[in-house]
């Protein structure tokens, strides 16, 4: 069951991600953020935490670093007081550049990457950005983090740019905070990209693609999951290539900037249908995914003195933004568009844009920007920051608690109350696994973890695609409904987990991974495996498979089909068959399906029989019908002697087939030392399974177990 609280500024921020062309919260609920953008550098934030000058000596080191934080914990402050939902952290190249290291001179400022040293950021990751995060988020926003420095004017696919982008990213999404704070943290490629060229130095309309997939792969392949934004080009105000080639992967949005002048409107040129029309013409990903604005600023006309913009041209004097322009006519026409749109997040383009930062630091008093003068954006924003934040906004997270866990040492089935059913299990070190049919729908091949047996999480779905037939994408009419796969069979042997999918009228498939929460890769095989048992023994594989008949199938270890015979016959409904291997005796554990249905296993010292069987649970008990479906045992957990864990689904009618847990006598064991005396799934309260302190164990389950009665101690 879930627990959520309702309310906004909910503490700790609710985990975001992207569904189609939206941020989301858990619940689904559409969520837009608003904020600032800021950087941890002592010039930008006019030397109010120190300078190397001032007596103080404050330089980018760990002393620095402590002032920097006291000083934005003051600003965070300011900021949720202000209604913001939203921080965009820039990892200021002070912090990143090796003051001992001279400039190769190739580029200028902080396009000028030539002294980034990876020790550095590696080092103020832990003791200055992710700290700086914290303190955000614990001020109830969202971050975004902006690499170090701005692109050089020309980029090209594959060049020493796209390498350090490479190595950012790489050292950042690897920091266990980062990857910890993945629902609350996100991450902005780059910043400002102009012109961007092929590997060959050509225009080509895929070369963003080619430049930022690649970094995005190793950003997933490092383990961070949260939403990455990608950057346009031409300052990032072109994103039109992204139509063709997009960014491939979930999570995936993108981040623009827009400042007065772009996008076909100015004060002079203020209409918000032409301003809509021309953002949607260069940004059409609007359309298809979120999108935040993450520089944006204005201010009118003020006397005195001007300054140069980043392009070099003279920007006459106005009230201290990069942009010169007012709210009734540029602002209108923007909150306009944001309006339109209604999936478009923003962050200014500094604090002191939106907020007076020296009267927050002199009196604690949060007061817009620029005297609050109405046309400036801190005014302007301020109010909007206070009209969203009533919309829009994250619920909190789903808080998981246990249906089957007591909390007094006992559990209760089923231990999973969903439909998850055909359970196969094994344990890896301290940690069982679990997967379930997923039929037709994808991704699937759903796993839980769990370290005791009854508490179980969200580990994977690692079945992304099974077919593109229409069928299984609901076109021409077609369906494929209660199709797809059923039933896999997962082992782990010699370092790497497998699954075996049995597709039925889509193929069968092997799922491989060496991290079950990392990536999978699908390899189709030969033929289809109905209900798969599957085992690795003496450099081969085994798979036991079939209903009724019980087939037994030989294959190399690239799973090659060499050879197969009829091991059990005529076992009318007999199917969803385990294969085990324990001692000197192979073991199919598999089900009477049907109803009522009952519970098998078979023995035999040569894989390919003959084979004796036991009941383990009768089909009728006393009167009471079973419906224990698809059996498989957990076998490797500590237990009594002559007792083994076992999950199997019961049958709950149209309402779903839940699994359940049970401890079963060994099937040497005598009859009486097994049998159920009634429906085994009974939700009668047990004792926990001891999980404290797990000893190693073998990744392949061991004996196939007999259930017994629910109330059966477990010690």
């Amino acid at each position: 069951m879930a627990v959520c609280t309702w309310g906004q500024g909910v503490k700790p921020l609710p985990t975001l991600s992207v569904e189609g062309r939206w941020l989301v919260d858990q619940h689904g609920n559409h969520v837009v953020l608003h904020g600032v953008m800021d950087t941890p550098n002592m010039y930008f934030n006019g030397w109010r935490w120190g300078s190397p000058w001032d007596g103080t000596n404050t330089d980018y080191n760990s002393t620095g670093a402590k002032k920097c934080l006291n000083y934005f914990d003051k600003l965070f402050t300011g900021m949720e007081e202000a209604k913001c939902t939203v921080f965009r952290l820039h990892l200021d190249p002070a912090w990143t550049n090796d003051p001992n290291k001279q400039s190769d001179g190739k580029e200028s400022g902080e396009a000028d990457i030539s002294r980034f040293s990876s020790s550095r950021l590696k080092t103020f990751m832990k003791s200055l950005f992710v700290p700086l995060a914290q303190k955000a988020m614990n001020h109830g926003m969202y971050v975004v983090m902006r690499p170090p420095g701005v692109c050089p004017g020309s980029l090209q696919v594959g060049d020493y740019y796209n390498d350090y982008l490479m190595t950012v990213w790489d050292i950042v999404s690897s920091n266990d905070s980062v990857k910890k704070y993945a629902g609350q943290i996100s991450i902005e490629l780059a910043n400002e990209p102009v012109s961007l060229k092929n590997a060959q130095g050509q225009d080509d309309p895929k070369a963003l693609h080619d430049f930022f997939q690649p970094i995005v792969d190793k950003i997933r392949a490092n383990g961070f999951t949260g939403v990455i934004w990608a950057p346009g080009t031409g300052w990032q105000a072109n994103y039109t290539s992204y139509a063709a080639y997009p960014i491939e992967g979930y999570n995936i949005g993108y981040a623009v900037h827009d400042y007065c002048g772009w996008y076909g409107c100015s004060d002079d040129t203020p209409d918000p249908d032409n301003k809509i029309r021309q953002f949607h013409k260069q940004v059409p990903v609007v359309d298809t995914n979120p999108v935040i604005i993450t520089e944006v600023d204005w201010s009118p006309k003020k006397e005195g003195t001007g300054h140069y913009n980043e392009h070099g041209d003279w920007v006459e004097s106005n009230w201290g933004t990069w942009a010169t322009g007012s709210t009734s006519k540029w602002g209108k026409a923007y909150k306009a568009m944001l309006d339109h749109f209604g999936n478009i997040s923003m962050t200014l383009s500094g604090t002191s844009c939106l907020i007076d930062v020296d009267q927050l630091l002199a009196d604690g008093s949060v007061v817009p920007a620029f005297d609050g003068y109405e046309e400036a954006c801190g005014k302007a924003c301020m109010d909007w920051y206070a009209e969203y934040y009533e919309v829009d906004w994250p619920h909190a997270d789903f808080k998981n608690v246990s249906y089957s866990d007591q909390g007094n040492g006992k559990y209760k089935n089923p231990i999973i109350f969903a439909d998850f059913p055909d359970p196969d299990v094994i344990r890896v070190g301290d940690t069982y696994y679990m997967v379930s049919t997923t039929m037709h729908h994808f991704p699937g091949a759903t796993i839980v973890k769990s370290r005791d047996l009854v508490n179980w999480e969200y580990c994977a779905q690692p079945l992304a695609q099974l077919s593109a037939k229409d069928s299984y994408s609901l076109l021409g009419g077609e369906n494929a409904y209660a199709r797809g796969m059923w039933a896999c069979s997962m082992k782990y042997h010699n370092g790497k987990f497998y699954i075996l999918i049995n597709g039925n009228d889509a193929g069968g498939f092997v799922l491989t991974a060496s991290d079950p929460e990392g990536k999978w890769d699908m390899k189709p095989i030969s033929r289809i495996y109905y209900d798969p048992g599957m085992l690795f023994d003496k450099g081969k594989i085994y798979i036991a498979c079939g209903i009724g008949n019980i087939q037994m199938c030989e294959l190399d270890e690239d799973f090659n089909y060499i050879q197969e015979k009829n091991v059990i016959s005529g076992k009318d409904g007999l199917e969803g068959s385990h294969l085990y291997k324990i001692g000197d005796y192979y073991y199919i554990y598999a089900t009477y399906g049907g109803w009522p249905s009952g519970q098998a296993v078979f023995r035999s010292k040569n894989i390919f029989g003959p084979y004796e069987e036991k009941m383990l649970v009768e089909k009728t008990i006393n009167g009471k019908v079973n419906t224990v479906h698809q059996g498989a045992s957990s076998s490797s957990l500590p237990a009594p002697p002559r007792r083994w864990p076992t999950r199997a689904t019961a049958s709950g009618g149209p309402s779903c087939r839940k699994t359940s847990a049970a401890w079963a006598a060994c099937p040497t064991c005598s009859p009486s030392d097994g049998r159920t005396t009634g429906p085994w799934w009974a939700t009668t309260a047990c004792p926990t399974p001891p999980s404290a302190n797990l000893p190693s164990a073998p990744a392949t389950p061991a004996a196939p177990c007999l259930p017994t009665t629910t109330s059966a101690p477990i010690h």
